[in-house]
């Protein structure tokens, strides 16, 4: 057997529909082409293609209407037609094959099974092993002593081949009984009757003891089952019907002939321009080497060279000739190689910079020489491998501290915040950051899976860089660095920095074609080092405080567990969702309707559930008393304990300004911007965060941001009157839907009313505002529906907004800032659920982008005016509509003036926009002290 050649047989249809429904939807280019099903079919068909090395391999494809329709008109009748959008995308999949070189075998009046069925009988002739590869089960009966089968599982990159003994341990059966069995049992997806009243369990113990159809009924007599005996003789003709069109054809006029199907006899240039422009770099590293052909080069555009000219700047002339060069260069790129990718632990071990694209200079200044074992006669002594070259860092700092504080030179990076923190951090300031192109990309398409350098240089570039792990390794193995030769690291580096130029020529005219240069050159670039500030002053945490509350939840969760288990009757485990779903409901005997039994058999206690039962037994409160207890301690109380620098005594969270797709800040290590407080427990973790001593923390927070800017946008009368009048804008909503008066309005219409204003603006519905206010459905719409009657522009900017979406593809906030919607391009049903979401965010973008655009250009503005005023207060969060800053005692007074009166003025709304302010000395215990209400 393992001298016979491979072959491996894809079945095109089932495989595309497989990764079609597996992956994301949305899965689309920056041109906004989808992409999924695409991406999936020939994830797979490498991934095959790499672990099994295949001598040949083929592509069948079903054709047309088949044999089995003229047979039973019913035959796959409840099948939906293919999706608009998988349809779209199976001629790129056939792009694909051709690219790789691979033959297709069809027949007509034939499906792909007929067709994979005959091939494999063929090649087995021919004396080859067989593997199909396939997303449909039905192939089962093909398998053989030479023939198996790989299909996935759950989990689409999960992946099992079966042979005849997997066949028998899943089933309890041999392959070539698997026609037999679905003769009884039936195919609900092929619509193929089976014999009614006769299930899997019977179907299979019969064939077990009989081994196959014809047997079973020429034994029809000897079963003792009258009820079985009597389904069986009924559905005789059923039975076989079903068995015929069950089974696979493997006399299909098609003509195996190997040579074509040899695996690697394609054109690497060719696949790799067609991965670039599907932009699948990810699966270029994937692509075997093709047979018999020289290696490929590496940069797909023509008009440039294969690579720069990279060189290691060994000398301090060498530098001198460099630091002239860049002193007379309009712009130039940096770029930072160091120790650890967390910019505030980073050790610097060199600096790449580069004036025009095509060249790259590396400076190293921290490498480390690697010992490493002599020859045998001498194991166990060590020596160098290669003196390091390092230039010295307060000499090279020096002498290009005057050129990166140049205001007149534009300086170009790629994750450009990384690189100011960790060259701030030893000591060289870069003024003029002009240009990051990791947020060129995002500002361009928010959901961009290329915003790394190596991605976006090979989609927009075309080139394939060398991915970091070929220098420092994976895993266990992976060093830093420092310990790679500097002339290594100079080639990578180089083209580091000679790619961010070359995508500067590339994404200028491109962000300015989109009408995005404003936004990209006023506010994402100058907050850029703003956010470099805040996070190298971090915020002070007291330990001391964290360490305490998590003694005291502890004790907290112990009393719990006890009072949980004498609510239960006995001891249990009560993280463990198998035992506490037994308690609940079959102990306790609790609703089931509320909970849906999951695929271990125990009832799902997820917190949706335990929220529904709360009331119907003492123990639920307790249990997610304690959930909420234990994860407060576990991932807050005790994880931010451990991020507080020894040195500052404070934490520096790390802003990504890419990370959502609405343009809101995320924050990471620590998640700063999901600080609870909403819970009183919750809220006493702000209490560690605290100003250093003799100063305050002042917050200031923009009042219902986003209900302004939707009437701003919406132009409601009634919207824009409410917030010129300075009503609570709840209260009046309430009394506007619930038609009563101001002042009769209860905390519960407020609390309706609070809840259906921010569902509008995320564009839920009648059953999305059941499940937030506790109204029943037909209510919610109900409430809806008075809602929209009451301010009609809102309705008016809903509907048109889904709209202007699925025309064009995208909508924009206030400042132009745009989130692409390919999805909405699809009209099939299939895809109602995906577009109903698509249309909601659609919806809530303009306004939240929006908020998110006006607080960025409040941080800028105050940023500029602490700076020219000499203060030393300065901004330390921001957290959504927030800003928290640390005051010294004698600015606070002018501060709380200052920072509303710039907040308020960021951005000219047709409605005020109103800040909040409060001061304390930690972040729990802050007092309003004023707010300021300016009209823009």
């Amino acid at each position: 057997m393992a001298d016979r050649p491979k072959l491996v047989l894809i079945d095109g249809h089932a495989l595309a529909y497989r990764a079609y429904h597996a992956l994301p939807p949305d899965l689309a280019t920056s041109r906004g082409e989808l992409t999924n099903a695409v991406f999936g079919f020939t994830s797979m068909l490498l991934k095959v293609w790499q672990e099994e090395r295949p001598d040949y391999i083929a592509v069948a494809f079903d054709r047309g209407r088949t044999f089995r329709h003229e047979m039973y008109e019913e035959y796959k009748a409840h099948r939906d037609k293919m999706p608009d959008p998988l349809i779209g995308q199976m001629a790129r999949i056939e792009q694909i094959i051709e690219a790789l070189n691979l033959p297709v075998y069809t027949a007509e009046g034939y499906e792909a099974d007929d067709v994979l069925g005959t091939l494999a009988r063929q090649a087995e002739a021919q004396g080859a092993e067989v593997l199909i590869v396939t997303g449909d089960t039905d192939t089962f009966q093909l398998i053989d002593e030479h023939t198996r089968v790989l299909i996935s599982r759950r989990q689409f990159s999960d992946t099992t081949i079966y042979d005849e003994e997997g066949i028998r341990q899943r089933y309890g059966l041999g392959p070539d009984q698997l026609v037999d069995y679905k003769a009884i049992v039936g195919d609900v997806t092929d619509n193929i009757p089976g014999v009614r009243g006769v299930g899997e369990k019977t179907a299979t113990q019969l064939l077990q003891q009989y081994g196959s159809l014809e047997k079973i009924y020429h034994h029809l007599e000897e079963i003792t089952s009258t009820r079985f005996r009597k389904a069986l003789e009924a559905g005789r003709e059923a039975a076989s019907l079903s068995q015929r069109l069950g089974r696979i054809r493997i006399e299909v006029p098609v003509e195996l002939d190997l040579e074509p199907c040899r695996a690697g006899t394609f054109d690497r240039e060719r696949v790799a321009r067609l991965f670039q422009e599907l932009e699948f770099r990810s699966l270029m590293e994937r692509l075997p080497e093709p047979v018999g052909q020289p290696e490929q080069l590496s940069l797909l555009a023509e008009e440039e060279p294969e690579v720069g000219v990279y060189r290691l700047v060994d000398s301090f002339q060498a530098l001198e000739r460099l630091v002239e060069r860049l002193a007379s260069a309009s712009a130039f790129a940096f770029d930072v190689e160091t120790t650890s990718t967390d910019a505030m632990a980073a050790e610097l071990v060199g600096l790449a910079v580069t004036p025009q694209h095509g060249e790259g200079y590396y400076i190293a200044l921290a490498h480390k020489s690697r010992p490493r074992p002599l020859t045998f006669d001498q194991l166990g002594m060590e020596v160098e491998e290669s003196k390091v070259v390092n230039l010295d860092w307060p000499t090279v700092r020096e002498r290009l501290r005057p050129i990166f504080a140049d205001q007149s030179i534009a300086k170009y990076a790629h994750n450009g915040e990384y690189d100011l923190i960790v060259l701030r951090r030893h000591g060289l300031d870069v003024a003029n950051l002009a240009f990051d192109t990791m947020i060129a990309e995002w500002l361009m398409d928010p959901a961009s899976r290329n915003l790394g350098l190596k991605n976006l240089a090979w989609t927009r570039l075309g080139v394939e860089m060398t991915p970091i792990t070929e220098l420092i390794g994976t895993g266990r193995n992976q060093t830093t660095m420092d310990y790679i030769p500097p002339a290594e690291v100079a080639a990578y580096a180089g083209a580091d920095v000679d790619m961010a130029f070359r995508l500067v020529e590339v994404l200028t005219p491109e962000l300015k074609e989109r009408a995005l240069w404003p936004l990209f050159t006023q506010v994402e670039m100058p907050l850029l080092p703003i956010l470099a500030d805040m996070e190298i002053a971090g915020i002070c945490v007291d330990r001391g405080y964290l360490e305490g509350l998590s003694k005291e939840f502890e004790g907290r969760l112990a009393g719990l567990e006890e009072q949980i288990w004498e609510a239960a009757g006995e001891q249990f485990n009560i993280n463990s969702t198998q035992q506490l779903s037994d308690i609940l409901f079959l102990k306790l005997k609790l609703p089931k309707n509320v909970t849906r039994r999951m695929k271990s058999g125990y009832y799902s206690t997820a917190a949706d559930v335990l929220e529904k039962l709360r009331g119907h037994h003492p123990i639920v409160d307790l249990v997610l008393e304690h959930r909420e207890l234990a994860k407060l301690r576990s991932t807050y109380v005790d994880a931010l304990r451990e991020l507080v620098d020894p040195t500052t005594r404070r934490v520096h969270t790390s802003y990504n300004q890419t990370g959502t797709v609405t343009g809101r800040l995320s924050s990471a290590n620590p998640n700063l911007q999901n600080i609870p407080i909403r819970t009183e427990l919750g809220r006493r973790i702000r209490g560690a965060f605290h100003a250093q001593e003799g100063w305050w923390l002042l917050g200031a927070d923009y009042s219902q941001v986003e209900l302004r800017i939707l009437a701003h946008i919406s132009q409601d009368p009634a919207l824009l009157a409410a917030f010129h009048r300075g009503e609570d804008i709840h209260r009046s909503t309430a009394a506007a839907v619930y038609s009563v008066p101001l002042e009769a309005v209860t905390l519960e219409m407020r609390r309706v009313a609070k809840t259906t204003n921010f569902a509008i603006v995320y564009g839920v519905s009648g059953y999305g505002l059941a499940q937030q206010t506790g109204l029943s459905q037909e209510e919610a719409t109900a409430f809806i529906e008075t809602y929209f009657t009451k301010y009609p522009k809102v309705k008016e900017y809903v509907e048109t907004t889904k709209k202007l979406a699925a025309e064009q593809g995208y909508v924009e906030t206030l400042l132009g800032r745009r989130r692409y919607f390919p999805e909405l391009e699809v009209k099939s049903r299939a895809h109602a659920q995906v577009r109903h979401a698509a249309e909601r965010m659609a919806i809530n973008t303009p306004i939240q982008g929006s908020a998110s655009d006006i607080i960025k250009i409040a941080m800028i503005n105050l940023d500029r005016e602490l700076k020219s005023g000499g203060y030393r207060s300065r901004m330390l969060l921001q957290v959504h509509d927030e800003l928290v800053l640390e005051v010294p005692e004698e600015e606070r007074e002018a501060m709380v003036g200052l920072v509303p009166r710039v907040m308020s003025s960021a951005y000219k709304l047709d409605v005020p926009l109103k800040v909040d302010v409060k001061v304390g000395r930690n972040w729990l215990e802050m007092e309003e002290v004023g707010s300021e209400d300016i009209a823009s």
